[in-house]
């Protein structure tokens, strides 16, 4: 895993690292989440799933050429992200919903704020939910969707 401290590109807390999460979740997709604002962090180089690395890094090839700049720095290298929307197909063939990931054009590291993975898991009912509880819930989804085929939009 990473020794340096990274930093969350959206609000700069101290990303947690996978190593220093207890749920397998994270070491085994290479998560870093925020502790502030429940967002993760991604690269395809920490993950230890070839699930999870396959995926990362056809993630980042749509980012290559495709996607919008956007006001935010990548953590792992730092260069300027771009966004764009991806959807996952279902089992029974129908799309996810959108949702918006910010990806790094020179690594293979996406950023996915909590908002756009709680748009495909069901609510949970528990709004005190701290935010490590809420990463965790989230990166169990995303562990989910790495498993669907994507689809660029």
């Amino acid at each position: 895993m990473s020794s340096s401290v990274l930093y969350c590109p959206r609000d700069g807390s101290t990303l947690v690292s996978p190593d220093n999460n207890s749920k397998s979740v994270f070491s085994r997709n290479g998560v870093f989440h925020c502790p502030t604002c429940s967002g993760l962090a991604l690269n395809s180089s920490i993950a230890s799933s070839e699930i999870c690395i396959k995926k990362l890094e056809m993630i980042h090839d749509g980012f290559k050429d495709e996607g919008v700049p956007v006001d935010i720095c990548c953590p792992f290298c730092s260069s300027d992200m771009k966004v764009r929307d991806f959807a996952f197909r279902k089992l029974d063939g129908t799309l996810t919903e959108l949702i918006e990931i910010d990806g790094c054009p020179d690594c293979s590291s996406v950023w996915l704020d909590a908002g756009e993975l709680h748009r495909l898991s069901p609510p949970s009912g528990n709004t005190s939910q701290s935010p490590s509880s809420e990463a965790g819930a989230l990166a169990i989804v995303l562990d989910l969707l790495l498993h669907l085929p994507l689809v660029f939009i």
